[in-house]
């Protein structure tokens, strides 16, 4: 078999049905994209859902599954709070608890952006001796379960210490000890993981051999792209023009505040709950953005309140409005007068929407093309394979970081099994054999992972 891949011009050619809006809800189904949700599991006794909350978590869970059945998101932001172990080491019972969510996770098709994290607004974080401990016994328990590791993260967030995880307002982890909990964060998570980082000021903290599966999660995303609590701190100049042109090399995450906040939380200005989405978009396009939380600013529980991402599932957004902005889209999910509601908007195109076109087979030399309309490169797929009859053919030419936003890559692969093959497929997935695979845009069957090309 021969294979050659070169870079193409973006097309709106399609040689091959694609889904309009009206059916393209299964591609909302994709794995390690789009809107993700947030749920939380303090390990040990008593089992909680977040410190000193008696809920479930398992239960907590399941509940936001039901909750957000519509948005059928793959994601949910896991924090796995430690916290009744800050002067202690890990047992099996602790063990034993994150088995049974992640299993869980894995059960329900979701995968988990993964946070250790031990301080909230009533707990302390603990010590640096005792994180190391604990990073090290986690690390022995990813190389004990890699079948359940790969299964069921998608992502590991690195903030570890400090508020919620986010490496700021720590108490008992000295700040100068940061670096070393992150590489070794960084040693014990599989290779093949992406871990984000929450702010620029981290970066330098990692060393070299880490930094090419480094990427960022933004935890205040509110159209402002350098606001002083948002990844670059307030910050521009050529440290960040860096940071921003490898976004499109990593996974990376965002979340708007909770829309009941105030500006920066601070008394007297206005409210979060109506945000203007052509900014937070711009966000989007320049994070490269995977997943984006559904939680926030969206259906919170207040009575009487509408927040900003409900406010957009009435608003519409043109053509026009999306060319001006140099965002991404894919045509066939307009409507007849070019428009797209902002919701749905959002919903299909974080991360990768990948479409196959200029299928043509000329014997037993088969051309394909592989577009990507969505903001973000399918990093999470390694392996590109051909299905002929059943047959799997990898194609060594595929590259996952050539298909960026608004990319297009043009495959020619040659076998003598084409010439005769009654059935074609394609399948993208995590790594070769797994069942975790992406559906393209092209509304033909999809089974076992697989895109078929001929019926």
């Amino acid at each position: 078999m021969t294979s050659t891949a070169k870079h193409a011009a973006l097309t709106n050619t399609f040689n091959l049905p694609v889904h309009s809006l009206a059916t393209a809800h299964p591609m909302l189904q994709n794995p390690d994209r789009g809107l993700r949700m947030e749920t939380y599991i303090t390990l040990g006794q008593p089992l909680q859902s977040y410190p000193d909350n008696d809920e479930c978590p398992y239960e907590k869970m399941r509940g936001f599954i039901e909750k957000y059945r519509e948005e059928s998101p793959t994601v949910v932001q896991l924090y796995v709070y430690l916290t009744h172990y800050n002067e202690k080491p890990l047992d099996d019972l602790a063990f034993a608890q994150l088995e049974k969510m992640l299993q869980l996770l894995c059960d329900s098709h979701v995968r988990a952006l993964l946070r250790f994290t031990y301080q909230n607004e009533a707990n302390p974080d603990a010590a640096w001796p005792q994180v190391r401990e604990h990073l090290q016994q986690i690390g022995r328990w990813m190389n004990d379960n890699p079948e359940l590791v790969q299964d069921s993260i998608f992502c590991v967030q690195g903030g570890i210490v400090g508020l919620w995880g986010e490496a700021h307002n720590n108490v008992n982890f000295h700040s100068q000890h940061i670096g070393d909990a992150f590489n070794l964060l960084l040693n014990i998570v599989p290779d093949n993981l992406f871990v984000q980082l929450r702010n620029i000021d981290l970066l330098p903290e990692i060393s070299p051999e880490h930094t090419a599966r480094v990427g960022m999660h933004d935890d205040y995303l509110i159209g402002e792209a350098h606001g002083r609590w948002n990844f670059f701190l307030g910050r521009d100049g050529d440290d960040c023009q860096a940071a921003q042109a490898g976004f499109c090399r990593s996974i990376n995450d965002g979340e708007m505040p909770w829309g009941h906040a105030t500006y920066y939380d601070e008394p007297g200005t206005h409210n979060l709950d109506s945000m203007d989405v052509m900014p937070i978009l711009q966000q989007c396009l320049q994070y490269s953005l995977t997943t984006l939380s559904l939680e926030h600013n969206y259906r919170e529980d207040i009575p009487g309140r509408t927040f900003s991402m409900k406010r957009w599932r009435e608003q519409q957004l043109s053509l026009a409005q999306l060319q001006q902005a140099g965002l991404p889209y894919h045509p066939a999910l307009l409507d007849d007068n070019g428009n797209i509601n902002t919701f749905e908007y959002i919903c299909h195109h974080l991360g990768y929407l990948l479409t196959v076109t200029d299928f043509a087979l000329d014997s037993d030399v088969l051309h394909f093309t592989i577009q990507n309309n969505g903001f973000a490169a399918p990093l999470n797929f390694h392996a590109l394979s051909l299905l002929l009859d059943g047959e799997e053919f990898p194609l060594a030419a595929y590259d996952r970081y050539a298909l960026g936003s608004m990319q297009a890559v043009t495959y020619t692969v040659q076998l003598p099994q084409l010439a005769t093959a009654q059935h074609i497929g394609l399948r993208l997935a995590r790594q070769a054999g797994s069942p975790i695979a992406a559906r393209f845009m092209n509304n033909t069957d999809f089974v076992g992972g697989v895109q078929m090309l001929t019926q």
